[in-house]
């Protein structure tokens, strides 16, 4: 099986801006059927997730609290807003991390290689602001899309796997299955012009035509410079499945104005046909995960936070006119005044006059000055209530945000608030570390597919016995083909928590001072610079259990100190 698997790159000139009408593109009947095909698909995709990508539009409006969907004359609330940061920030701090786990002996020693391994290409891949993104598309629009792809340009042009975040207004599963890989296909479209297609794809030049499909739903993607024109380039994933062998085979190809640019199935655009034979990943999977917030029946897309309370915080706005609209009519005096009373309605109108004359005996007879009266108390009562039921619901309680308040002073009632509402963040973490995992899996088959047999990576991680930084060199063992079929990973994706969150510190170190402590009393004592080590490191329960034991080589324990020692372990 061939390890590099690189689309060519295509040169083109990206100045030209003379279009000609497009012509019909010359294809064989198999490449005229793969267009038709997938242009069919996408624009029934298309409209029958109108309403999801709809619904994310508006989440994403009421995010950017555009001032179009409120009243004109009164500002939007921020509590919708403010929970969205703290939900988010909450799945910042629980960044989940993965460690390997061997599933066989003969793998035991490379497993925690590849976890640095992993973590390697997370780092190259700008893992933390990707996750971010796919945090806030997951809490804002419900979903986040993460794309698995080997880039050949990465590492000096050697290649490395590499994570992309997608926004999920711009990606198409089908609609009729839950489960993405499930579906007959998926879509990713980018928006941009005829030049910048026919410059990376010289082949296509003149038969690319301008896509205004969209424009409906997309309004503001069609500032295109003088003579260009906009269309969307579609990735075209699909699966083909061989019966004899009872494989699953996924191919990608690509489309833009009605016109072919790719295909790894026909060995169209550069691409070679022997090469993707058996599909462009081993692992026969469309190379998407999506991070969903909250998972909807029947459905590709999750729903998110702004879902969930967009009502309340319209509530909350309405309530805010009110109280917005009554302070203003408050500060405007309305007068009324008898006709045929000798009193000038312009003077009274011009508040810079402080003397008016006028002739009579009581004023009051014929000028009445009204102002609008004050709103009753329970308004402000109820839009204060439904804020605060908001943060309460979400998870986002005063305590949780690192407020104070709720006139609550004893120390077990706070804790058990912020217990409360972590219990909730916590839920959503389990789901996001469950699509966490499907993603590592994937990179680990990305890895053994096209990684070069014998490659050495240079990693710095971890701490020695003096606590430097360990820089070490890892050979990465490329997986040998049985056939024409791929080996699954030898390992077991194992996801925690990642030692970012402060509180998961403050745990750990607990549970280390802890055990320590045991191992002292017991007269195997851990060395100080192995405890300060895993403090900084990372940690877990078979690591503290491993230099335990290491330490107790050397000092053989008495009978029963070591299971001692090893109770401690939950």
């Amino acid at each position: 099986m061939n390890k590099k698997r690189r689309r060519r790159s295509q040169p083109g000139d990206m100045t030209r801006t003379e279009h000609r009408a497009p012509g019909l593109q010359p294809l064989s009947a198999q490449e005229r059927a793969l267009l038709e095909r997938g242009y069919a698909l996408y624009e029934f995709f298309r409209d029958r997730l109108r309403p999801e990508h709809e619904q994310m539009r508006q989440a994403r409006m009421l995010r950017q609290m555009r001032p179009e969907l409120g009243s004109p004359t009164a500002p939007m609330g921020n509590t919708l807003n403010s929970c969205t940061d703290n939900v988010i920030a909450e799945q910042i701090d629980n960044m989940p991390e993965a460690k390997m786990a061997p599933e066989r002996e003969e793998t035991a020693a490379s497993a925690e290689e590849m976890s640095d391994v992993v973590s390697y290409v997370l780092y190259q891949s700008g893992w933390p602001g990707k996750y971010q993104t796919l945090m806030e598309d997951a809490v804002v629009t419900g979903t986040g899309v993460a794309q698995v792809y080997w880039d050949g340009a990465m590492d000096d042009g050697q290649g490395m796997v590499s994570v992309l975040a997608w926004h999920p207004e711009d990606f198409y599963p089908d609609p009729m299955c839950e489960n993405l890989q499930d579906g007959r296909a998926c879509f990713k479209a980018t928006h941009t012009t005829v030049a910048w297609i026919e410059a990376r794809y010289p082949h296509a030049e003149g038969y690319v035509q301008a896509d205004r499909a969209d424009e409906a739903d997309e309004p503001g993607l069609h500032d295109v410079p003088a003579g260009d024109a906009k269309t969307t380039l579609l990735e075209f994933w699909y699966k083909t499945y061989d019966a004899d062998s009872g494989r699953t085979r996924v191919h990608m190809a690509l489309m833009a104005g009605r016109a072919l640019l790719y295909s790894t199935e026909l060995g169209f655009g550069g691409a070679d046909a022997e090469e993707y034979a058996e599909g462009v990943y081993a692992h026969g999977l469309y190379p998407f995960t999506l991070y969903k917030y909250r998972h909807v029946w029947r459905r590709p897309f999750g729903t998110g936070l702004i879902h969930d309370y967009e009502q309340a915080q319209r509530a909350i706005d309405r309530y805010q006119k009110y109280i917005d609209d009554n302070a203003r009519h408050s500060s405007i005096q309305r007068h009324f005044i008898r006709r045929g009373s000798g009193i000038s309605a312009d003077d009274v109108a011009d508040m810079s006059r402080t003397i008016i004359e006028w002739e009579g005996s009581d004023i009051r007879e014929v000028l009445q000055t009204v102002q609008a009266q004050p709103l009753n108390g329970q308004v402000y009562q109820m839009m204060q209530y439904l804020c605060d039921s908001m943060k309460q619901d979400c998870g986002q309680n005063q305590f949780a945000r690192g407020e104070g308040g709720m006139g609550v002073t004893a120390g077990t009632a706070i804790r058990s608030l912020q217990e409360a509402g972590s219990k909730i963040g916590r839920w959503h973490t389990e789901i996001f570390k469950d699509a966490f995992r499907e993603m590592i899996e994937q990179v680990l088959w990305v890895l053994s597919e096209y990684m070069e047999p014998g490659r050495t990576l240079r990693i710095v991680g971890g701490w020695d016995s003096t606590g430097a930084m360990s820089d070490r060199l890892v050979t990465l063992l490329a997986a040998d083909a049985d056939g024409d079929r791929l080996p699954r990973p030898a390992y077991t994706v194992r996801v925690q928590v990642q030692r970012s969150n402060p509180l998961q510190i403050q745990a750990d170190n607990e549970f280390l001072l802890q055990a320590a402590q045991i191992c002292a009393e017991y007269g195997t004592p851990l060395p100080p610079q192995a405890i300060i080590g895993m403090m900084e490191g990372y940690r877990t329960k078979n690591s503290v259990l491993r230099a335990v034991q290491e330490n107790a080589e050397g000092q053989p324990p008495a009978d029963g100190r070591l299971p001692a020692a090893q109770s401690i372990m939950p």
